[in-house]
Formats: C-alpha cells, structure tokens, sequence
C-alpha cells in the first residue's frame, strides 16, 4: 500500500490579511488605520528584502482593480505613502524600488487579460488610473534620481487611457491637472514633455488640454509650449473667443483637425457633474490681464448663447445652471449682471413655467441662488431687476408664477430704490410693446411694482441723509403717477423723447390716479407727519400746471368758475396752514397737520373728479377757522359737528385711502367731538341693512358718488356669512323679522320663473305629467304668426328676469355698503374711546353698540363692536372716575337698560358683550359715587327674571362672569370702600 505524500504548510501571514481587509472598508477612519498599519510593519523590519517590498507594491497594485467596497481609495492612500517611503531612500543600507520597476508592476498588474467581462476590464482601466495618480502623488517621478523617461512612461499611460476609454477623458485630465497645482520637485522640462505628449496624442485642443494649459501658465510661466496652437500662446487671449467657446462645449466643428485629433477630443457618455475646466477657465478670467478675454466676453459666448441657446440639449442647459449657481455666489457685484442673459433668463422662465419641465428643480434652485446672493449683497438687487427690464422680461413673476422680482423690491434699501424706480419709469415711459393693450398691461404690472415698493419699505428713524433719500424715492414714484394721472406731455422740438410711446390711454390715466391714491394711502401711515407726501403731491401737481409749455393739466378750471374761486381758496389756506405749521405753537401741529392732510387729499379729489369734494373744501373753509381760531364754545362745537360730517362722508366710501384720512384727522379731533357729534356716528350704527336703510342715510347723489371710488383703492367686505351659527339657519332683527331668507326667496322666484316659461312655451314639467309630451302639438305645427307670439312672450318672461336679478344685486351692493360704513364708523369710535374712555359721552355709545351686535347679520362687524366693549372695559380702571359728574340715577337707568338688551334673543357674541357691558357699567357707577348695592340689587332682578320669565333669553355665563368679577375685584373695592370712609 502506498504512502501519501505530505503537503508542506502554509504560511500565512494573518496581519497582513486583515490590513488588506480594512483598506477595502468604507469607513475612511478605518482605511486610514489600515494604511498606517501597513507602512509600520514594514518600516518596523530592520532590513526588509527587495522581494517583500514588490510583493506589497504587486499586492497594492492588484487592490487598485478590485471593484470591492472602497479598495480602490484605501489601497491608492497606502500606495502612494508606500512609493513614498520606498521608491526613493535616505539610507544607503536599505533597499529601494526603481521607478522604472514601478511603472512596470503598474502597467503588469493593472493590464486586463483576453476574453475578461466589460466590468472586470472596466475595473482594471481604473486601477490602472488610480495607480498612475498614487505614482504622481508619491512624487518619486520628480525626484533627482529618475530621468524625465519614466514622467513620459506615466504620461503616455494617462494618455492612452483618455484617448481609449473617453469615460476616462476627463478623470485622466483631472489627474494631470492637479498634478501641475501641486508639484513637489517639479521643473519646466516635466510640463513640456507633458504638452508635447498632449498635442501628439490630439488633446491639446480640448476641455482637458484648456485646464491643463491655463494651469500650467499659472505655476510654470517661463515654460515653452508647443507653438501655433493658440494665439500668442494663449487660449485666453481675445481672438480665441469661438474656439475656447465651441471646445468648452465639446462640439466639434469642420476648423477642428480631421482624424485622430478630432475623434480624440469628443467625450464620452454625458455626466451631470460640471468639467473642471469651465472653473479653471472662468477662474482665470476673473483676473483682468492685457489682452486677455473678458469674463462676460466669454460668458455670452459659451454660456449664454451656447449651453443656454435654444437649440441646445437639456443636458448642456443644466450645465449652464449649474455654472449659473456657481458663480452667482462668487461673482463681483461690478460682474454680476453679465450672467443675467437674456437666453438664461427666457430658459429659467421656461422652466419654472411648469413643475412637469425637465430642468424645473435646478432652476429652482438657481433661483434660490439669486436670493442667497442677495442677502449677502443687498446692493445687487438693482442690478438683477436692471437685467429683467433690459431683457424684457419684467413681468417675470406672471409667467412663472413665483413672486420674485416682489421679494426682491421687499428686500431692497432705499439706496437700491433709488437705482431701480428710474428703470420703472421708462418702461411706464416706453413699454416696448406692440399694441395699446400691450403698453396698459405692462404699464400696469410695473405701477404694482411701484406701489408694492412703498407699502413694503419702511421709513427709516436714523441718520437724516437716509430719511431724505427714503422721501425722495417716495416722491420720485408718486411723481411717476401724477405726472400721467393729471398732464399731458407737451414736447418742444429737441425732446420728443419724453413722448410715451404708445400714448396713454384713458384706461391707463385712471390706472395711475387708483395707484397715486394706494401710494398715499401707504405713506400716511408710515410717517410722522401724515400730511407730508400728500402735501407734495398737489405742490408737484401745481409746479406741473404752471409749466404750461411742457404739461398740460387734463382737468381744466374756468377762471372765475365757482370751483376755481374754491380751489383758490383751498391752495390758499393749505400754504396757510402749513406755514403756521413750520412757525407756529408745537401744541397745535397736530391740529395744523390733519386739516393740512384734509385739505390737500380734498384738492386731489378735485383733479380726480369728485364732485363732494368742492363742497367739502368750502365747509372745511368754515370748520377750520372756527377749530384753529376761535374761542367761542359755541362757534367750536358746531364747527366739531361739521367736521364729524365731513369725516363720516368720507369713511362711507369704500376707499382705504379715505378711511386713513378719516382716522388720522379723527384722532386729533376727539376731544373736540360733541354729543351731536357722537349721535351722527350712532345713527348709522342704527340703519338697517337693506336699500331702504342705505337711503336713510345717504342721499341720492352720494349713493351715485360710490361708483366713482377708483377701484384699487376700495375695501372690499364679507357679507355672506351670518354671525350666530346657534340661531337655526336665520337670524332675528329687532322687530322680529329674519335676516336671511335668501335661499326661500331664490327657490320661490326660481319656481315662479320655470311657471312662466312653462306657459309662455305651453309646456309642463316631466315630474308634473310625463304623458303630455304625446298630447302636446310640436313647433312644426306652428305657423309664422304664432312663432313671432312665442318669441315675444320669451322676450318678456326673460326681460322680467333680468330685472329681478338686477334689483337683487342691487340689494347686495346696499347691505355691503351700509356694513362697511358701519365697520368704518366703529374704527373711528374704537379710537375716541381710547383717547376719550373718561367722557361722560362715551357712554351713550354703548346701547346702539348692542344693539348693533344683535340685529346685524354680518359676523366680522359683531365681532368687532364686542372688540370695542371689551376694550372700553379694559381701558376703565376702579381707580378711574369720568371727567364730568355724572347722576347716579342716570347711570343706574343705563344698567337696568343694558340688562334688558341682554333678556333678549341674541348670539353668544351679543350675550358676552352684554355681559362686558354691565361690569362697564359696574365700574364707572361704583366709582363715580354709586352704591355697589344698587348694582346687586339689579343683578338679582334680571336673575329672578331669568327663572320666571319664558321670553328671557339671558345666558348663563352673565351671572358667572358677574361673580368671578367680584372675586377679582373684591379686594380693590374693599380697599377703595375704606378709602371713602
């Protein structure tokens, strides 16, 4: 029997596996250790063979081809360290590897064999990348010991890498370009044998070749360069524009070499990610040099009209953003317009057109690249707004449906305001479009810019120059709007430019006026002095009538007429006041500055057509001297009574410009306002909410002047929604009758439309008699006298309803106008309460206000008036007393008054403001010398009421809140009570 022969053991070295195991891991923490550990056991080795050294680089080699988790990044780190420390030695006694042996291992270990798969040949070609990269890196090429034969050995590898696989094209480039960033040893005779090797092998003119030139002209400037390639040896310099151009962007043209170089420099598959030579390239032109392409040069060609050009690919457009973002950030602001062209911008409004488009997100994002710029650099708003208009793209923000260009004037300083409104101007000058209806909506697109403009900045508090230039830029706009609101241009000879091309149209002229008004309206509020951009605004309406050889006023006033003996009068006074204003006694500016406000916002009613706005001028005449000058009680309290007229006249239009006046000059006034006063603001608190109350209180001619309210400056109100939800479906009046019956009232005349069609057609309804259709004649039965009949009895029925549903607009628009009175007037009365809450009068408001609660079927009006209750509850404190006496018995009737509305049916809102009203009450009759007990005793009537009454609808939570109010302020009235003893 025979023996079997023994196997010998293997040695295997179980450190050695594991180090190699973790430079594969994908933990960078873990390859790095992995790495340190390698060169430690072999630098730990006193002298370790030349045969141990090759079989670690032959194994490093190897992980460079190995597509295994992060082998490729972890064995490239210790390769490079390991050549660094091995290939080129210090000490005589130990061995080295020969660079030209190393360059031999690479090309061995990294060469794929016959028949291997397209991934395992894939993976070798990127070891073989990778290997020449740690090579380079390890710097043992441009040690003094190799001659530059094995840099050239290294470059023909990289090389015939990029010219082979194209995929590889631009990682074989990157290589070589960092290469020449950060060169250890390196001298000018390694960078040209490089560039002689590009321009044999036909890359010389590509993106690759560009980087590596303008690169290598950075570090190695006394280089010599392979002749007649670029003009002076420069691919930057001015004549190379289209070449630098069309190569950045990888086309090929019939000027390219035919053969070879042109089929070495196209690219491989497309990649999302940018080449580094547009970097390198824009980079270097960001450094002005003589003679060298300008930046925007460049830009427009290459990248505006060539990645961004119409006929291009998305592919090429996403470069284009993705350059976009990149230099968005870090371009100079001088620079910054120039990558803002008109082909981006029409490629960034497609885009963001739709959310379906291709490039949608990264426009998006290059959109809030703009914005993160902008908020480093306030300033460069200007300039992106500047490039919209000029490209003809200012209404950006319509098409793409974004709010762009309106943030961006949110954003702006009043520095960058003063660049941008003049833009503003001459497109409202020149529009550049091709019809009137064209030029109307631009013009108006760009007035709601301006208007946006003034109600989004805000009056700057330091530094005067600052808030000068801020009135400014608000006169300039206003100036814009009046100036085609009110004249006509008349052009001399040499300036026909100032003609608006096209002209103004009626549409437009009524536009600017709406505009003017929503701009006053803004700035009224935003400073101190509300009458200051008013004031300017009629000054420049009477320097522009007195240039009677450029403007002409589109209002004429007949010299003599009555309303130019007013308007005289009225420019008069304003000079007046305004002048006491800047002379007179600190102590009645306020008073000075909102009859100056009053008067001019009326004069400018005037040029707007108002007709009430003449007779306001002559009453104010009257008003004004009798408020400022006399001292007569009398003559002061019917001019107070005038005055509230006038404002009451105001805030019954739904203009907001309007409404601010009334409420700035009310506000200086309440302390002048009577009780006559007070009973014009109760009366319409009283006024039902229909036709018949609309025309109690105005009269005929005012209901007309409604209509004439210029639209973009009216305050529009919710009528729709009843203010009692747990009310059934209707809401009780005070006579008992219901609000809202308007679906009865709609079915019923619905039904009585279809009977009278019915008849006129002599027909019945299918669910009335499905049979008649059989015994019913057809229209061919019918001769030419009987259709002519039918016809006009169609006529009729729908005549009938057209009126009917005009008399139920007409409805509508009454109950809308009479709630945004009502709202208006609490407005006004919410702030003579604020400033008045001590007057005696201001207690003959608080009825009408519960009443109001009860009977109006609007639920923000309700809401508002408890708001106003609750207020003036707040306001009145237990150490308070009114500022005139007050009867006890009086106060005491008011109470007992208040406690009866409550026992009324009403919604929660009207029960709480009861409810807020009595501990007002409460309140003021205990500190003005009432007795708490009187209070108590009225308490426990309406609560006896509440248990023995049917018809008291008195809720619960008034008692409750009557005792968690004697709770809290049980301790203060103690305290007031032992006071008075």
């Amino acid at each position: 029997m025979s023996l079997k022969r023994r196997r010998e053991p293997i040695s295997v070295d179980a450190q050695a596996v594991e180090i190699y195991e973790d430079l594969a891991n994908e933990n960078e923490e873990i390859r790095l250790k992995a790495a340190q550990a390698l060169l430690t056991k072999v630098s730990s080795e006193k002298s370790p063979s030349l045969e141990a050294l090759q079989k670690i680089l032959k194994r490093l080699f190897r992980g460079l081809s190995s597509s295994r988790k992060a082998a490729r990044l972890g064995f490239s780190v210790a390769l490079t360290e390991f050549l660094r420390q091995h290939c080129v030695s210090h000490q005589i006694d130990r061995p080295v590897l020969e660079v030209a042996a190393v360059v031999n291992v690479l090309e061995e270990q990294t060469r794929p064999s016959a028949g291997v798969s397209g991934q395992e040949e894939r993976d070798h070609y990127l070891g073989r990348l990778f290997g020449a990269e740690a090579i380079i890196k390890s710097g043992i090429l441009s040690s003094p010991e190799p001659p530059v034969t094995q840099w050239g050995r290294v470059i023909d590898i990289i090389l015939e890498l990029a010219k082979k696989k194209s995929w590889l094209r631009e990682e074989c480039g990157w290589v070589l370009c960092a290469a020449l960033k950060d060169p250890p040893t390196m001298d000018g005779a390694y960078v040209e044998v490089l560039f002689e090797k590009l321009h044999s092998n036909g890359l010389i003119k590509t993106p690759e070749g560009i980087g590596l030139w303008i690169t290598a002209m950075q570090a190695y400037p006394g280089v010599k360069y392979p002749k007649h390639v670029w003009h002076h040896g420069n691919p930057l310099h001015q004549k190379e524009k289209a070449s630098l151009a069309r190569i950045l962007k990888e086309t090929s043209t019939n000027h390219d070499t035919a053969g070879t170089a042109k089929k070495a420099s196209q690219r491989g598959t497309w990649t999302s990610r940018l080449h580094f030579s547009w970097d390198v390239v824009f980079k270097a032109l960001l450094e002005e040099r003589p003679k060298q392409l300008a930046f925007s040069d460049l830009w427009t060609e290459a990248v505006d009209n060539g990645l961004f050009a119409a006929a291009s690919s998305d592919e090429r457009k996403y470069w284009g953003f993705l350059l976009f973002q990149k230099y968005v950030q870090i371009l100079p602001i001088a620079s910054f317009g120039t990558i803002l062209g008109p082909n981006l911008l029409r490629c960034m409004i497609n885009q963001l057109a739709s959310a379906e488009r291709y490039l949608h997100r990264v426009a998006e994002k290059s959109l809030r690249a703009i914005h993160s710029r902008i908020n480093q650099d306030p300033q460069i708003i200007s300039v992106v707004i500047g490039r919209f208009i000029a490209n003809g793209y200012a209404n950006f923000d319509h098409v793409t449906k974004t709010k762009t260009i309106e943030k961006l004037l949110n954003q702006a300083d009043v520095q960058s305001l003063g660049d941008i409104i003049p833009m503003f101007g001459k497109l409202i000058d020149r529009p550049e479009a091709h019809d009137d209806k064209g030029a109307s909506a631009t013009r108006q697109l760009i007035s709601d810019f301006l208007v946006s403009m003034v109600r989004s900045t805000t009056s700057p508090v330091e530094g005067d120059l600052v808030l000068a230039e801020y009135h400014r830029c608000m006169s300039t706009i206003t100036t814009v709007f009046l100036k085609y609101a009110y004249f006509e241009v008349i052009p001399g000879v040499h300036d026909a430019s100032k003609l608006p091309v096209p002209p103004m149209s009626f549409s437009s002229r009524e536009m600017f006026k709406s505009r003017l008004m929503s701009c006053l309206s803004h700035l009224m509020v935003k400073s101190d002095d509300p009458a200051y951009h008013p004031y300017e605004v009629v000054n420049t309406i009477r320097r522009y009538e007195a240039q009677t050889e450029t403007y002409k006023p589109l209002m004429s006033f007949d010299e003599g007429s009555d309303v130019s003996e007013i308007r005289r009068k009225g420019w008069k006074t304003i000079d007046k006041l305004h002048e006491d204003e800047q002379s007179g006694d600190p102590a009645r500016t306020d008073y000075l500055r909102a009859f100056k406000l009053l008067y001019t916002l009326t004069i400018l009613q005037v040029y707007n057509g108002d007709a009430d706005a003449v007779s306001i001028i002559d009453e104010l005449q009257s008003c004004s001297k009798a408020l400022l000058v006399s001292k007569s009680q009398m003559a002061r309290g019917k001019a107070s009574e005038t005055l509230v007229e006038i404002i009451l006249s105001l805030v019954s239009k739904p203009s907001i410009l309007f409404k601010r006046l009334a409420q700035q000059v009310f506000s200086v006034c309440t302390s002048v306002v009577n009780a006559n006063g007070l009973q014009s603001m109760i009366m319409v608190l009283e006024a039902k909410e229909s036709v018949s109350g609309q025309q109690e209180i105005f009269e005929q001619e005012d209901s007309e002047s409604h209509s004439d309210v210029l639209m973009s400056d009216v305050e529009e109100v919710d009528v729709g929604t009843p203010h009692s939800p747990n009310i059934s479906d209707t809401e009780s009046s005070a006579d008992g009758q219901l609000h809202d019956d308007n679906s009865d009232v709609t079915d019923n005349e619905l039904a009585e439309f279809d009977a009278k069609l019915a008849q006129a057609l002599g027909t019945r309804r299918l669910d009335e008699d499905l049979a008649a259709n059989e015994e019913e004649s057809s229209d061919e039965d019918m001769d030419d006298e009987q259709m002519e009949a039918l016809d006009q009895q169609l006529e009729n029925v729908f005549r009938e309803r057209k009126k009917l549903a005009s008399k139920k607009n007409e409805k509508k628009e009454a109950k809308e106008t009479i709630i945004l009175f009502k709202t208006r007037v609490l407005e006004l009365l919410e702030i003579y309460i604020k400033q008045q809450y001590l007057n005696q009068q201001a207690l003959s408001i608080i009825l009408p206000i519960l009443s109001l609660i009860r009977t109006t079927s609007n639920k923000q009006l309700s809401e508002k008036a408890f708001n106003l209750i609750r207020d003036y509850l707040k306001l009145y404190k237990l150490k308070d007393r009114l500022n005139a006496s007050i009867i006890p018995d009086e106060a005491k009737l008011l109470l007992e008054a208040v406690h009866q509305e409550a026992m009324k049916e009403g919604s929660n809102v009207h029960a709480n403001a009861c409810s807020q009203a009595s501990l007002l009450l409460t309140k003021i009759y205990i500190t003005n010398e009432g007795d708490l007990s009187d209070v108590m005793s009225q308490y426990a009537v309406t609560q006896l009421a509440f248990m023995t009454v049917p018809d008291c609808h008195i809720r619960t939570s008034f008692f409750s809140d009557w005792l968690n109010w004697c709770t809290s302020a049980r301790k203060a009235l103690a305290v007031q009570i032992k006071g008075s003893h």
